[in-house]
């Protein structure tokens, strides 16, 4: 079994779906967090100079959504055929177009032009957001399993996550009733549940 190294900094971040992906996948690996001073000093040894990167017996594979799709389908947390793939692709692709107006909260620096994202989060891109998921979580199941096949996947990860950091920046409306369903089977999902156990004790 390869050696596998996640290199981020401290706290969630981009970082912390790879993580939750190894902890629904029982496989261990190196938690490396550098402080701004360590960083500094290992950038130039890191491809793309940027975090997250993952190191698997020495390799390295930079980009956090090639890294999560590389978690995926290394440890089962993928589709099952071409069709399941694509159905964990739409979401991440949904997603990405969500997190751009997340984002631009967290690199604004005029602080009412700040708010005014925010607001905009709160009444108009998180319920879309929220609505979107919905329908298409019900076109699985009629929604009362994960979004893509019979197990959880990277989709489903992916979307706890971005609902848990997004809660730290703004007022989330209510879920959906099959959203709000699918929420709680994956922060009870066995594994994970016992990774954010542990989580709750560390520095965020």
């Amino acid at each position: 079994m390869p050696a596998y190294k996640l290199m981020y900094f401290e706290g969630k971040g981009r970082a912390e779906v790879i993580r939750l992906s190894f902890a629904a996948a029982g496989q261990s690996f190196e938690d490396k967090r550098y402080s701004i001073e360590e960083w500094y000093k290992v950038k130039p040894t890191i491809p793309q100079h940027q975090l997250p990167c993952l190191q698997v017996d020495g390799r390295f594979i930079p980009q956090s959504g090639a890294i999560m799709r590389y978690i995926a389908r290394e440890f089962g947390l993928h589709g099952d055929n071409n069709d399941e793939n694509t159905r964990v692709d739409v979401i991440l692709g949904a997603s990405d177009d969500f997190l751009k107006n997340v984002m631009s909260w967290y690199y604004e620096k005029d602080e009412t032009k700040k708010e005014e994202i925010n607001k905009n989060l709160e009444e108009t891109k998180l319920p879309q957001f929220f609505s979107l998921l919905e329908s298409i979580l019900k076109e699985n199941d009629d929604g009362d399993g994960y979004f893509v096949g019979k197990k959880i996947s990277l989709a489903d990860i992916l979307i706890y996550d971005i609902t848990d950091q997004t809660s730290s920046v703004a007022k989330l409306p209510a879920f959906p009733p099959k959203l709000a369903g699918l929420i709680d089977r994956v922060k009870n999902y066995s594994k994970i549940k016992e990774y954010l156990a542990k989580r709750e004790k560390l520095t965020q």
